[in-house]
């Protein structure tokens, strides 16, 4: 497995050769925005692993190895970058940003069905098919908040219980309570200790061991 360091050095030598341009160390530390002696050692790395050739002070070239992996870490970039600005409607600075943090810890399998996704929705956008719309209305403007326990709700916040984390005895004595999926309920704050929540308009006093198994989603304007 390479790292992801190595694999960034890959991808920009792989980027810097499909434009024909020769590269040398200072080069490449420009590109990277790193210490000459940095590159160096890394380029070092490189060598010894067989994925770039180098030229005593001169030229970097990518081993055929080096080519491949490059190209692969370069592939799964664009393979997020393209999502996160198409399909989440992000802009183009921040969907790159966010494929760096990401194309170094995927699979081929995942890659694979990324690609089908942009693919399918690629298809969907030139046919108009009507959901398009509807899903980039529904995602620039979620309504419901990510899934927290009770005990990271605000105080006087309302929500539906999405599940249970509780095992054994304490689940049961939470589902005897009338606690799980679907049921409506409203966090009014923390009082000696105990989690104060309303559930059909009765009250009840909850230990820190039972709020934090009871996870709420919460509308976005209760927040």
């Amino acid at each position: 497995m390479l790292s992801p360091r190595i694999e960034d050095y890959l991808e920009e030598l792989f980027l810097i050769e499909s434009t024909g341009s020769d590269v040398t160390v200072t080069d490449l530390a420009e590109r990277l925005k790193i210490t000459k002696g940095t590159v160096t050692a890394t380029v070092q790395k490189l060598v010894e692993l067989k994925l770039v050739n180098h030229e005593r002070y001169g030229n970097l070239h990518l081993t055929p190895e080096g080519r491949k992996q490059g190209a692969i870490t370069f592939r799964r970039h664009e393979g997020f970058r393209e999502f996160f600005h198409e399909v989440l409607g992000l802009d183009r600075d921040h969907s790159s940003d966010m494929a760096c943090s990401m194309e170094h810890y995927v699979d081929q399998l995942t890659e694979d069905r990324l690609y089908a996704l942009l693919e399918f929705f690629r298809k969907s956008e030139q046919e108009n098919q009507s959901w398009i719309n509807e899903m980039f209305a529904a995602i620039k403007n979620p309504v419901l908040s990510v899934p927290v326990p009770l005990t990271l709700c605000e105080n006087e916040s309302e929500g539906v219980i999405l599940r249970l984390t509780a095992e054994g005895n304490l689940r049961e004595n939470l589902l005897k309570r009338g606690f799980k999926s679907g049921i409506k309920i409203k966090f009014h704050g923390l009082e000696n200790e105990n989690y104060i929540c309303e559930k059909d308009g009765e009250f009840f006093n909850l230990k820190l061991n039972e709020a934090a198994t009871i996870w709420i989603q919460i509308q976005k304007e209760n927040l």
